[in-house]
């Protein structure tokens, strides 16, 4: 098969974290202080490499690349940590105490918001010319949220 410049692939990588939340205003179990097995999924979308001899030949980006950019923003963030709103006070003022690995939150960190987040944790830093085209934050299997930058 051939490629040319134009040839473009979108492409996923996931990696898992252990991480705690709690959403303070929540009419359900989300206002207790409890934790998730979280998914993240980025997709990125760029042009296949067709360099003859280059170590990428036939990729848009070698996945352990774009591991380590995920593992590096977020994975080494927030796995085994907590994301607690910096309106929480109370549970602010808690977690700060008893965690070294604390995530403050603009926003109350919903899967909504931590997809947001991851997104923007990693869209700068992929290589030029691949673009960061979703990223998916499972909070449970059932249960996940996409962001696309938009």
């Amino acid at each position: 098969m051939n490629t040319t410049p134009r040839d473009t692939m979108l492409i996923s990588r996931k990696i898992e974290i252990d991480y705690g939340h709690t959403l303070p205003n929540s009419f359900t179990f989300c206002n207790q202080l409890h934790g998730h097995r979280g998914v993240i999924v980025a997709s990125v979308e760029g042009p296949v490499i067709n360099r003859d001899g280059d170590a990428e030949q036939g990729m848009v980006m070698d996945f352990k690349f774009l591991r380590e950019i995920m593992d590096k923003q977020i994975h080494d963030v927030l796995d085994h940590g907590f994301a607690v709103w910096k309106e929480d006070k109370e549970d602010l003022e808690f977690i700060l105490k008893r965690n070294t690995r604390v995530l403050v939150t603009d926003e109350p960190p919903t899967a909504e918001y931590l997809a947001k987040w991851a997104f923007n944790q990693i869209s700068d830093k992929l290589p030029e010319g691949v673009t960061l085209k979703n990223l998916r934050w499972y909070e449970t299997p059932n249960n996940w949220a996409d962001f696309t930058g938009e």
